[in-house]
């Protein structure tokens, strides 16, 4: 324990991290990891489901068509039959979307 504390008082002193760490990169790579397409979900729960999952899980909300409110926790998503919930719109706003997670729009039936 001792070690750990004496080598972060170290690293707190430094102006810049040694290894020279754009953390630009890793959210790069961490907001790819969350646009990669699972064909196997889309699938299993169906395109909107699966869309939902994708936009939700970037930070974007979703509504569906025939309700009024938003959806924006993904821990909440509504459960039912699979053509149940059918996206009606999409607000993306400042949310980490990439084009690589397209092909979950385009296998998604709209009402």
């Amino acid at each position: 324990m001792m070690l750990f504390g004496k080598i972060s008082q170290q690293l707190c002193g430094l102006k810049k991290l040694p290894w020279s760490c754009d953390c630009r990169y890793f959210w790069g790579w961490l907001n790819a990891v969350f646009n990669k397409v699972d064909y196997e979900r889309i699938r299993d729960v169906g395109p909107n489901r699966a869309a939902s999952e994708w936009l939700l899980r970037c930070g974007a909300m979703v509504r569906y068509h025939g309700q009024e409110r938003w959806q924006k926790d993904y821990n909440h998503l509504p459960t039912g039959p699979l053509d149940k919930y059918k996206i009606q719109a999409i607000d993306a706003t400042d949310s980490c979307i990439m084009s690589i997670g397209f092909d979950y729009m385009e296998t998604n039936i709209y009402c």
